[in-house]
């Protein structure tokens, strides 16, 4: 049950951040990887991105395929089976 509101508070933030990425560019700020990224100016196509990725992985929580995917990543570099 807590992974389905965590899953759900994420998928809130990350809409957020895609719907109105300007108002969380007023609350931080300017973004220097992102101006290098994607240009003067778009610091906001930063907050998208990032969005999105918070909206993946909360997905990725509530349906609780996140831990089947951080093992499958890091079972060969720390030699499990």
């Amino acid at each position: 049950m807590a992974n389905i509101i965590i899953g759900l508070v994420g998928v809130v933030l990350g809409f957020l951040m895609v719907w109105k990425p300007n108002w969380f560019l007023e609350i931080i700020g300017v973004q220097a990887w992102a101006e290098k990224v994607f240009g003067p100016g778009r610091s906001s196509a930063g907050y998208q991105v990032i969005g999105l990725i918070i909206i993946f992985v909360s997905f990725l929580i509530m349906t609780d395929m996140l831990k089947g995917i951080v093992i499958w990543v890091f079972a060969p570099l720390m030699g499990w089976k």
